[in-house]
């Protein structure tokens, strides 16, 4: 997919994110099903902090800043983007889940997706100055440039969207 399809099936997402919230009360938001699943609020918060990073990453390769390489995809960032969907039965890396901000309100999540979407097109914005060396690491696939990275972005997204 180019750019524009992702960016654009990435705001698509997180508008449905935003939109879905309306389904869930308070207290549906906030239950933990149980021990090995994460609440609705939860999941938002992973998202939501997981594509604010990435974007922040982003930006800084915009800038100059990243680490040049000009290294293929790994096989498991391939496969991931030929597929459209991330391998089941990985588990979030504990340093990223205790990373993970906490949201006690569906209000929260609505400010952080207010302020995701405005990240999102502040980065996209200057994508003319995008290169395919500026690269920072994914700790599962490796070095990724920032239309890799939205791309990774697209697919984790509609991943969680499935656990809310």
């Amino acid at each position: 997919m180019s750019i524009t399809s992702n960016y654009t099936a990435l705001k698509k997402l997180i508008a449905r994110y935003e939109s879905l919230i309306n389904n869930f009360s308070e207290e549906e938001f906030a239950k933990k099903i149980n021990d090995h699943k994460w609440s609705k609020a939860e999941v938002y918060a992973h998202i939501i902090s997981a594509n604010r990073m990435t974007i922040k990453a982003m930006a800084k390769a915009t800038n100059g800043e990243a680490k040049e390489n000009s290294d293929s995809l790994s096989w498991a960032a391939r496969i991931i983007f030929l597929l459209n969907k991330m391998p089941k039965g990985r588990k979030v890396p504990a340093v990223v889940e205790a990373r993970t901000p906490k949201f006690s309100s569906k209000q929260d999540a609505y400010e952080a997706i207010k302020n995701l979407n405005i990240e999102l097109d502040e980065v996209y914005a200057n994508r003319q100055k995008w290169s395919k060396t500026q690269k920072n690491n994914h700790p599962a696939l490796g070095p990724l440039n920032n239309e890799q990275w939205l791309a990774f972005m697209k697919v984790h997204t509609l991943h969680h969207l499935k656990q809310v």
